[in-house]
């Protein structure tokens, strides 16, 4: 046990190298190259979140795919409720750009599984239909951030643009392999501690999962890149749909709309609502607005603890 705890100890610092060395070279090539953090935070979204892909498909071969669905509808209440009101609380506030015609649709995309998955089940067909909300969603997205004047890009210093973009895939490398085997100890030491399943799913599979965005929020907002923070967030929020969908398609996916569903589904509308309210208005999110995100994840944990089966 205290060999697992040393090791945590070190995988933690591995983490936080390893995010550090991602957000400082992409910020580099961000402006060398001349393109938007926004661009780098999606792309993010889709790297980071090939734990919960792995994750997915794991209980796929073990024929348990409604862990999946817990799993990434409570991790995006995990990325806007936790991580970014903790982020806001912590580091006072984010500019945003307060624009309706991004953020209403982005919303509509992360919420679809909820109504997608009323009748308890993602089929052949479901998963479709969220592989499309999302790649229509990048295709909206592009358009609208996507500028036409394409200046012409001048590289002073081809080497170090070279030694960057290794630098970018070393450290997020090491966010993955440093988050999964964070993940994999913690299990380990769960086995000393009388704890439900339903607190391991809450807390260690949807924290866990979602290390490397945790990790790269943290370090985004330590370096000033609060940009590339907040859009790494709503990138991955929305790829855990594209997930969900990848998993419908390689099994239908079966689960109880009990209690349980439905709390989760309620929790996600608040937390969208939120979230949506405050970046609009007055095209900012400061420490009031951090701290009722952070209080409304708070109260799903609580609330799921308290109506939850334990030990099951």
């Amino acid at each position: 046990m205290l060999l697992d705890l040393l090791t945590l100890l070190f995988l933690f610092i591995a983490l936080g190298w390893s995010a550090n060395f991602a957000v400082k070279n992409i910020k580099y090539l961000g402006a060398v190259l001349k393109i938007r953090l926004f661009v780098f935070g999606i792309l993010l979204g889709l790297i980071t979140s090939l734990p919960e892909l792995s994750l997915g498909i794991n209980a796929t071969i073990d024929n348990a795919t409604a862990l999946s669905v817990g799993n990434l509808l409570g991790g995006i209440i995990v990325m806007l409720g936790l991580i970014l009101g903790a982020s806001l609380l912590l580091n006072r506030k984010i500019v945003t750009d307060g624009r309706l015609a991004s953020l209403i649709p982005t919303v509509l995309v992360i919420f679809s599984p909820v109504l997608l998955g009323v009748d308890g089940r993602y089929g052949f067909f479901d998963g479709l239909a969220m592989i499309g909300l999302y790649a229509g969603l990048i295709f909206y997205l592009y358009r609208l951030n996507h500028f036409g004047d394409h200046k012409h890009i001048e590289i002073t210093d081809s080497n170090r643009v070279s030694k960057s973009i290794i630098l970018v895939v070393v450290g997020i490398i090491g966010i993955l392999i440093a988050s999964h085997w964070i993940v994999a100890i913690t299990l380990d030491l769960l086995n000393y501690i009388q704890i439900s399943q339903l607190v391991i799913g809450l807390v260690v599979f949807s924290i866990g999962t979602n290390l490397p965005e945790i990790s790269i929020a943290i370090t985004s907002r330590r370096k000033k890149s609060s940009e590339l923070s907040l859009s790494h967030l709503l990138s991955s929020s929305f790829t855990n749909v594209l997930v969900l969908g990848i998993l419908a398609l390689i099994r239908p996916i079966i689960f109880d709309t009990n209690s349980a569903f439905w709390i989760v589904a309620l929790f996600l509308g608040i937390i969208l609502i939120l979230f949506t309210y405050f970046y609009h208005s007055g095209k900012k999110m400061d420490r009031r607005e951090g701290a009722i995100l952070l209080a409304g994840y708070i109260l799903f944990i609580t609330v799921n603890i308290c109506f939850g089966s334990f030990g099951k």
